[in-house]
Protein backbone atom coordinates (compact mmCIF):
# COMPACT_ATOMS: atom_id res chain seq x y z
CA UNK A 1 0.00 0.00 0.00
CA UNK A 2 1.56 3.45 -0.93
CA UNK A 3 1.61 6.52 1.31
CA UNK A 4 -1.13 8.93 0.11
CA UNK A 5 1.38 12.38 -1.77
CA UNK A 6 -0.70 14.54 0.82
CA UNK A 7 0.92 13.08 3.85
CA UNK A 8 3.89 12.37 1.95
CA UNK A 9 4.52 16.02 1.59
CA UNK A 10 3.21 17.08 5.04
CA UNK A 11 5.57 14.82 6.79
CA UNK A 12 8.26 16.32 4.43
CA UNK A 13 7.43 20.24 5.31
CA UNK A 14 7.22 19.22 9.19
CA UNK A 15 10.38 17.63 8.76
CA UNK A 16 12.31 20.62 7.12
CA UNK A 17 10.31 23.07 9.82
CA UNK A 18 11.28 20.81 13.10
CA UNK A 19 15.30 21.14 11.16
CA UNK A 20 14.87 24.71 10.79
CA UNK A 21 14.10 25.19 6.95
CA UNK A 22 11.15 27.10 5.84
CA UNK A 23 9.08 24.57 2.91
CA UNK A 24 5.80 25.09 1.46
CA UNK A 25 3.88 23.87 -1.14
CA UNK A 26 4.01 25.99 -4.45
CA UNK A 27 2.07 23.93 -6.77
CA UNK A 28 -0.44 22.01 -5.12
CA UNK A 29 -1.65 18.88 -7.14
CA UNK A 30 -3.86 16.07 -6.29
CA UNK A 31 -3.22 15.24 -2.45
CA UNK A 32 -4.42 11.14 -3.23
CA UNK A 33 -1.81 10.21 -6.01
CA UNK A 34 -0.23 13.14 -7.35
CA UNK A 35 3.65 13.08 -8.00
CA UNK A 36 5.60 15.10 -6.49
CA UNK A 37 8.96 17.18 -7.24
CA UNK A 38 10.89 19.27 -4.27
CA UNK A 39 13.19 22.17 -4.79
CA UNK A 40 16.09 23.39 -2.24
CA UNK A 41 17.03 26.81 -1.86
CA UNK A 42 20.50 26.56 -0.51
CA UNK A 43 23.53 29.36 -0.28
CA UNK A 44 24.98 26.84 -3.18
CA UNK A 45 22.64 27.34 -5.30
CA UNK A 46 19.21 25.97 -6.61
CA UNK A 47 18.33 22.00 -6.82
CA UNK A 48 15.40 19.98 -8.29
CA UNK A 49 14.85 16.68 -6.96
CA UNK A 50 12.22 14.42 -8.82
CA UNK A 51 11.66 10.79 -8.16
CA UNK A 52 12.70 7.62 -10.29
CA UNK A 53 12.19 3.97 -9.51
CA UNK A 54 15.34 2.20 -9.05
CA UNK A 55 16.49 -0.94 -10.83
CA UNK A 56 14.96 -3.36 -7.92
CA UNK A 57 11.93 -0.83 -8.24
CA UNK A 58 12.52 1.43 -5.11
CA UNK A 59 11.78 5.22 -5.32
CA UNK A 60 15.10 7.01 -5.18
CA UNK A 61 14.88 10.76 -5.74
CA UNK A 62 17.58 12.43 -8.75
CA UNK A 63 19.38 15.80 -7.71
CA UNK A 64 20.20 18.20 -10.15
CA UNK A 65 21.44 21.12 -10.15
CA UNK A 66 19.32 23.85 -11.65
CA UNK A 67 19.03 27.96 -12.96
CA UNK A 68 15.64 29.22 -11.91
CA UNK A 69 14.74 29.75 -15.45
CA UNK A 70 15.87 26.37 -16.31
CA UNK A 71 13.48 25.73 -13.15
CA UNK A 72 10.25 27.22 -13.82
CA UNK A 73 10.29 25.96 -17.21
CA UNK A 74 11.32 22.06 -16.23
CA UNK A 75 8.00 22.52 -13.99
CA UNK A 76 5.67 24.13 -16.45
CA UNK A 77 6.74 21.57 -18.66
CA UNK A 78 6.02 18.34 -16.11
CA UNK A 79 2.56 20.26 -15.08
CA UNK A 80 1.20 19.76 -19.29
CA UNK A 81 1.32 16.34 -19.13
CA UNK A 82 0.84 15.93 -15.12
CA UNK A 83 -1.81 18.18 -13.71
CA UNK A 84 -1.80 16.22 -10.68
CA UNK A 85 2.14 17.69 -9.17
CA UNK A 86 2.84 18.80 -6.13
CA UNK A 87 5.87 21.08 -5.96
CA UNK A 88 7.48 21.70 -2.61
CA UNK A 89 9.93 23.87 -2.01
CA UNK A 90 12.18 24.64 0.97
CA UNK A 91 14.83 26.83 2.01
CA UNK A 92 17.77 26.28 3.59
CA UNK A 93 20.58 28.22 4.04
CA UNK A 94 22.94 24.38 4.27
CA UNK A 95 21.02 23.07 1.33
CA UNK A 96 19.34 19.98 3.06
CA UNK A 97 16.77 18.03 1.50
CA UNK A 98 15.10 16.66 4.17
CA UNK A 99 14.19 13.55 2.10
CA UNK A 100 14.22 10.11 4.07
CA UNK A 101 14.45 8.13 0.71
CA UNK A 102 17.86 7.76 -0.91
CA UNK A 103 19.05 10.91 -3.10
CA UNK A 104 21.45 9.70 -6.47
CA UNK A 105 24.66 12.29 -6.57
CA UNK A 106 23.67 15.66 -8.46
CA UNK A 107 23.95 15.98 -11.65
CA UNK A 108 23.46 19.16 -14.00
CA UNK A 109 24.97 22.95 -14.20
CA UNK A 110 25.48 23.58 -10.29
CA UNK A 111 26.87 19.98 -9.82
CA UNK A 112 29.83 20.26 -7.56
CA UNK A 113 33.35 18.88 -9.54
CA UNK A 114 35.01 17.82 -6.14
CA UNK A 115 32.79 14.97 -6.15
CA UNK A 116 32.94 12.98 -9.23
CA UNK A 117 30.59 9.99 -9.96
CA UNK A 118 31.96 6.48 -9.21
CA UNK A 119 33.32 4.49 -12.11
CA UNK A 120 31.88 1.40 -12.56
CA UNK A 121 33.05 -1.50 -14.65
CA UNK A 122 33.47 -0.01 -18.18
CA UNK A 123 30.78 -2.41 -19.76
CA UNK A 124 28.44 -2.02 -16.93
CA UNK A 125 28.30 1.59 -16.95
CA UNK A 126 26.88 2.54 -20.82
CA UNK A 127 24.31 -0.36 -19.40
CA UNK A 128 23.48 1.50 -17.06
CA UNK A 129 23.29 5.13 -18.64
CA UNK A 130 21.43 3.60 -20.96
CA UNK A 131 19.00 2.04 -18.64
CA UNK A 132 18.75 5.64 -16.75
CA UNK A 133 17.94 7.37 -20.22
CA UNK A 134 15.56 5.13 -21.28
CA UNK A 135 13.65 5.20 -17.53
CA UNK A 136 14.08 8.79 -16.90
CA UNK A 137 11.01 10.35 -15.56
CA UNK A 138 8.81 7.47 -14.75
Amino acid sequence: MRLKTGIWVDALIRRAQAGGAFACVVVRGDRDAGSVMVTVRGRDGLTLYTPERNFEGERVWRAEGQEEDALAKRIEQRLDFDPDLMVVEIDDSAGRHFIEEPVEPMAGPTASPASPPKRAEAGSEDAAAAARALFRDR
